[in-house]
């Protein structure tokens, strides 16, 4: 080998070295609420939010007349991923099916505002999950300076499967495609295959995520980030914020919804599997397998997933074992988790990094 040739290396985390930066923050403008139908809206001369009440999201985010959504595709709850190789070895698509429709088919029960000062408005959504039997709660806190507080948690259930993922999906326009984040990279990591994924400061783009699997499935996923930006060329966009810092959120973001990765955006995977568990040759369990690469193509938005975690991506073997106990996220405890939103202009590092430090815990 040659000399200075790279045998081994690993990353120790320091913690004492972690400073928190004194940020001065305008507080904004006072704030306005409003209902019209089944919408309630937030605004000042600078943000407008509309929330729909019916939805349970946000339909509308404009910070100084940029808008920050695709389509009215604010956050929504979301605790499925698309089904891995691995995932069908040990039947994720049966055995795990109740989590899908809790994202497919979750209802909103309540949705409560309250003015908690000038400047500041909170919205608390409460959901009820199908098939789970459990509930969800988001906590949105609005400032007047356009950043929003969301708060998650998931209750206990008592289904046996485990939770694929717990987060929050949303979509914003293509444009804000420019993306740095300080967290695990530069290639995709899970949980469970995340040791050669080193924390750092990367920037990259939203195309550049995307790992294009023969059979298309889960992909291009970061975790352990602390925060990420998207920003068009202008520097405009959003800001996501981890409030933990130790551990961050786990991020995916894509130009291709998520469901074009997945087998089927219904419930159906086949059918056969669940009556006589038939393997092919190949020992590929049957599945509607018709998908390719040549189906997945860039679309005009930025699927964005914000997780508090995903199951491992598993691997002891392709055909029947699921993730190691460890790396499975179990239903009998809750969950919670907590970031933010925060829009930015002209953004660049290091307005990223002191913005992360003021928001972050």
């Amino acid at each position: 080998l040659p000399k200075g040739f790279e045998v081994a290396h690993e990353q120790i985390k320091l913690d004492a070295k972690y400073k928190k930066e004194s940020v001065s923050i305008e507080n904004g403008i006072n704030l306005s609420v409003k209902t019209a139908g089944l919408n309630t809206i937030v605004s000042n001369a600078d943000l407008e939010l509309v929330f729909n009440k019916e939805e349970g999201r946000l339909t509308s985010y404009k910070f100084k007349n940029n808008e920050l959504l695709k389509d009215g595709k604010g956050p929504k709850p979301n605790f499925w991923r698309a089904v891995t190789d691995n995932d069908f070895g040990s039947k994720m698509q049966i055995k795990n099916i109740e989590w899908k429709k809790a994202s497919l088919f979750s209802e909103v029960t309540e949705v409560v505002s309250n003015q908690i000062s000038a400047n500041e408005v909170e919205l608390k959504v409460t959901y009820k999950l199908p098939g789970v039997a459990t509930g969800f709660t988001s906590v949105y806190t609005i400032n007047g300076n356009g950043v929003v507080r969301i708060e998650n948690t998931l209750g206990i259930t008592n289904y046996k499967g485990d939770i694929p993922r717990i987060g929050m999906r949303m979509q914003l326009p293509k444009q804000y495609d420019e993306m740095t984040y300080f967290g695990r990279g530069p290639w995709e990591n899970y949980q469970d295959r995340k040791h050669s994924a080193f924390v750092d400061l990367y920037t990259s783009t939203v195309s550049d995520q995307y790992v294009p699997y023969i059979r298309p499935s889960e992909n291009g996923y970061k975790t352990e980030v602390r925060w990420v930006s998207l920003t068009n060329k202008s520097g405009n966009g959003l800001m996501v914020v981890s409030e933990d810092t130790s551990n961050g959120l786990g991020i995916g973001a894509l130009h291709m919804p998520n469901e074009d990765f997945d087998t089927t955006t219904g419930l159906d995977y086949g059918g056969t599997l669940a009556v006589n568990e038939k393997y092919q040759i190949d020992g590929i369990p049957e599945v509607n397998k018709t998908k390719h690469t040549t189906d997945i193509k860039e679309q005009d938005l930025v699927q964005l997933n914000i997780d508090l975690v995903q199951r491992g991506v598993a691997g002891d073997d392709s055909w029947y074992s699921k993730p190691q106990e460890k790396y499975l996220v179990k239903g009998a405890i809750a969950h919670n988790y907590s970031f933010y939103l925060i829009p930015v202009e002209n953004g660049s590092k290091e307005l990223f990094v002191k913005l992360s430090k003021q928001f972050g815990k």
